[in-house]
């Protein structure tokens, strides 16, 4: 993969959901299609039992109940969430409450430097930014104008460029005895969702349920503000290039359709989440560090 195509997939995976609004405002009116492959799926009441309620961030969930193979995921396992730039005291207070030790941004060090996590420098919580798209600046004067069809086969196209940093983050978790791993991106929905997808896959989470998990995070992301500044310059780029407003209108959300593909090339081509870890040199004591963080060691 090319660097053009590493920069275009980075544009895709680092909006949040306020870019595909201003991809929508530049471009003609969106299809009936399109309409349909970013209408939001709803939650359960179950789902809501793992909403950790903050002010200052959005899409902040646990994996508390999910049934894997040997039994339900514990509550203290992980925390998933988007952008941590607006974070309160009380909102930094009540994720050293729920046990969080470890924070894993997995955004570019453009993101960072545009709203720094903040947890970063609280001495309770240890941090360490891993950029999975294996690129560290967000240049959206290089981006290229052929994206992939699908937010799914971006996906799946990174797990193959991006394996070094899959490696990373997956061996940072193993490495964490105690407490719990939060772990995020800007829009915690797509690079999020992907680390999200393959724990709960290793753990023997049935599909339709990985699916569903990683499908609600539009609607727990619909408050999220839309004032940075990485959308004042996607909004720019976007009236320059209609013809990138409307293939980014759309790609927005996440339609259950996006996991369904990266699950299925996850199991065609490497068997799954286990066959992935393994093949980009995850070993066999650290894969079973993340089961019996996961809950799934018997």
């Amino acid at each position: 993969m090319n660097r053009s195509t590493e920069l275009t997939l980075a544009l895709m995976l680092a909006l949040p959901l306020a870019a595909p609004a201003l991809a929508a405002d530049a471009s003609r009116p969106a299809t009936a299609s399109a309409a349909a492959a970013t209408a939001n799926v709803a939650p359960t009441a179950d789902d809501a039992q793992r909403v950790i309620p903050l002010q200052g961030a959005w899409n902040v969930r646990s994996f508390a109940g999910l049934q894997g193979r040997n039994g339900p995921i514990p509550a203290t396992a992980f925390v998933r969430t988007a952008d941590l730039g607006r974070l309160t005291a009380a909102d930094r207070d009540a994720l050293a409450a729920a046990g969080v030790t470890l924070d894993i941004d997995l955004r570019t060090a453009d993101e960072q430097s545009q709203s720094p996590d903040l947890l970063a420098d609280d001495a309770r919580f240890a941090y360490q930014r891993i950029s999975l798209m294996g690129t560290e600046k967000m240049d959206l004067q290089k981006m290229m104008t052929t994206f992939p069809d699908s937010l799914g086969e971006a996906y799946v196209q990174w797990l193959g460029h991006s394996q070094p940093q899959f490696k990373q983050v997956f061996q940072r978790i193993a490495a964490q005895q105690d407490g719990t791993v939060l772990f995020h991106c800007t829009a915690g929905k797509d690079r999020t969702g992907i680390i999200a997808g393959l724990l709960l896959d290793l753990a023997g989470v049935p599909k339709a349920q990985i699916v569903h998990n990683y499908a609600i995070s539009a609607h727990y992301l619909e408050g999220q503000p839309k004032d940075s500044a990485m959308n004042a310059q996607i909004k720019a780029m976007l009236e320059q290039h209609p013809e990138i407003a409307r293939k980014m209108a759309g790609m927005s959300g996440t339609a259950p359709q996006n996991m369904e593909q990266f699950l299925a090339a996850l199991h065609s081509q490497y068997g799954g989440a286990e066959g992935y870890l393994k093949s980009i040199g995850v070993s066999a004591r650290e894969i079973q560090q993340l089961r019996v963080r996961l809950g799934q060691a018997g």
